[in-house]
């Protein structure tokens, strides 16, 4: 008979979730979330895809510049020709793209250079130059990404030098982008061709 309110009494303790190994609801995981400013994760795919971007652009002013449609104009003595690129219309298209994956400062320093390679006419934006073709001295291309400090990594960029055989590697030469996170977008903040 001393037992008989044992079993109601467990039955309640286990209902309510009072008892010892009780079941307690709790609310679902959340995904940390970046603090504001702080630099969000990043992939070495996502940093070598935008090392690929920022040196295709970068070319735009040393190798090969923005197609362009044969039409030209001459200002101050220098030949003008009009780019005909998809989403190049004004030099501010340009200047934004740059700003995508380059610090404002690089970006300027890239389009104030003079006599500009770049400039905006009537409007319209117009290339002059024609480029130059890779150093043929220079063969294949290394890639290391490197963590730095917060919010920062080093893009380490190898090249092989190569000798008048064109297969010989003869030295290396190596240089180090920093990619940063700005607070708003990740950029490099010094760059080159490595061509």
């Amino acid at each position: 008979m001393k037992r008989a309110w044992i079993w109601p009494m467990l039955l309640m303790m286990l209902l309510c979730g009072c008892g010892a190994g009780g079941m307690q609801e709790t609310a679902p995981a959340r995904p940390e979330e970046p603090d504001a400013g702080e630099a969000p994760r990043i992939s070495q795919e996502e940093i070598l895809s935008a090392y690929q971007r920022a040196a295709a652009a970068y070319d735009w002013f040393t190798l090969e510049p923005l197609p362009d449609s044969g039409e030209y104009v001459t200002v101050d003595g220098t030949v003008y020709r009009k780019v005909k690129a998809e989403g190049m219309e004004e030099l501010e298209d340009l200047r934004a793209y740059l700003n995508s994956v380059f610090s404002p400062e690089l970006t300027e320093r890239l389009l104030s250079g003079g006599p500009p390679t770049y400039r905006e006419i009537e409007g319209v934006l117009y290339v002059t130059g024609r480029g130059r073709l890779p150093d043929p001295d220079k063969g294949s291309v290394q890639i290391e990404i490197e963590s730095a400090e917060a919010g920062s990594y080093r893009v380490n960029v190898t090249v092989d030098l190569l000798d008048q055989d064109g297969v010989t590697v003869t030295g290396l030469e190596s240089w180090s982008f920093p990619y940063v996170y700005t607070g708003d977008r990740w950029v490099f903040t010094d760059f080159k061709t490595v061509y």
